[in-house]
């Protein structure tokens, strides 16, 4: 038989999760603040619209009509023209590299096949690991020829003297699986990472364990390495799942060197347990610690190239993106995946993801150290 509601003990349970709310300030903070926060942060941030796009360029004519070319690139939202290379071997090595996404070869004689109304061929090379990025970028390159080709002649309705002949390096077949399904498996392992190691060292503390663990000969260390170790592990075998799932379900094929992924995603999972460890000795109750993680999380995924081009949001944003592990760890599974890069191409985002993980895994272990003494 139901008990009848009961007014009194509603009043009652009430008033006491309200002074448990009151009294935890810090939860109380964190889940009236991060929403807006993110908000306004996001919304500042993101932008759909593909803009800016890193350019590179070749220029072997230096003639007028090179030059037009050149400039009208320079006046189009859609791309920055930040390097001049030096060979068409120097150009494709920026696209491999992930320097830039589109490279422009004016060839020899460019300006004189103009002159003499012949139809001459620009060669735009494009990366099209980010199918979004990638098509943007066709359609602009194709539409500037028309319209200096038009400005030229002086006619739109003949033959545009400038042929465009776009070349899509890396993914030709544009699929959006080949470019999003590398950036899931980052950002899932640093899901795990961060949730298994923040919640089981804050659950210690919650349940009273933790004191009773540091009394023991283990010391502070012994059970901070004893608790990351296992998730360290944990993080790896799923790793080597999703990996597998990309390869053979999602059929990504991997361009580079499985080893060196391999090796590289160990550095990774350091970096995602350091950032665990110094959420669990900032966090005092798991409640905490699931806000703290969620307010990284988005961050993560949204700041660090994952769904948004990098390039198009303000530059602020851009500085926080440098902060967030998941942001080189992208880098470098896009280019070994998609691009087959080498460690000679990928080590800045290898050291600045490295040096990140050791600075977090000191910061953590000094606030734990302190919090447990």
């Amino acid at each position: 038989m139901r008990k009848p509601f009961d007014t009194r003990g509603f009043r009652a349970v009430l008033y006491k999760e309200v002074i448990h709310v009151v009294h935890d300030r810090t939860t109380l903070i964190l889940a009236l603040l991060l929403p807006i926060v993110q908000l306004l942060l996001f919304g500042w941030a993101i932008n759909t619209r593909v803009a800016h796009i890193s350019t590179a360029y070749l220029d072997e004519d230096r003639g007028a009509a090179a030059v037009q070319v050149l400039d009208a690139l320079r006046a189009s939202d859609d791309f920055d023209l930040v390097y001049t290379a030096t060979s068409r071997e120097d150009l494709r090595q920026r696209i491999v590299a992930g320097r830039v996404r589109v490279a422009v070869d004016v060839p020899p004689n460019f300006t004189a096949g103009v002159r003499a109304g012949r139809p001459v061929q620009l060669q735009v090379l494009i990366d099209g690991s980010d199918s979004s990025i990638a098509q943007e970028a066709l359609g602009a390159a194709s539409s500037i020829g028309l319209a200096v080709s038009a400005r030229i002649r002086g006619n739109v309705t003949v033959a545009p003297l400038i042929d465009v002949r776009p070349r899509m390096l890396f993914n030709p077949s544009l699929r959006s699986a080949n470019f999003l399904v590398p950036g899931l498996i980052g950002v899932i392992m640093q899901l795990i990472t961060i949730f298994l190691t923040s919640l089981s060292i804050v659950g210690e503390r919650e349940r009273g364990t933790l004191d009773q663990l540091l009394v023991t000969p283990i010391g502070s260390t012994g059970l901070m390495l004893g608790k990351i170790v296992p998730y360290a592990i944990i993080g790896f075998v799923d790793f080597l799942l999703v990996l597998s799932a990309m390869r053979f379900v999602f059929d990504v094929p991997i361009l580079g060197n499985v080893w060196l992924l391999l090796l590289l995603s160990v550095g990774f999972l350091i970096s995602s347990l350091g950032l665990g460890l110094l959420i669990s000795s900032v966090a005092r109750t798991q409640a905490q610690a699931m806000l703290m993680a969620f307010g990284t999380m988005l961050p993560s995924i949204l700041l660090s190239g994952f769904f948004f081009e990098r390039d198009s949001m303000p530059l602020f944003m851009q500085w926080v993106g440098y902060a967030i592990p998941l942001t080189y760890f992208l880098e470098i599974l896009r280019g070994i995946v998609l691009r087959g890069e080498t460690m000679s191409a990928l080590w800045p985002s290898v050291t600045a993801m490295l040096a990140l993980g050791a600075w977090l895994i000191v910061v953590a272990s000094v606030r734990f150290a302190k919090t447990t003494t």
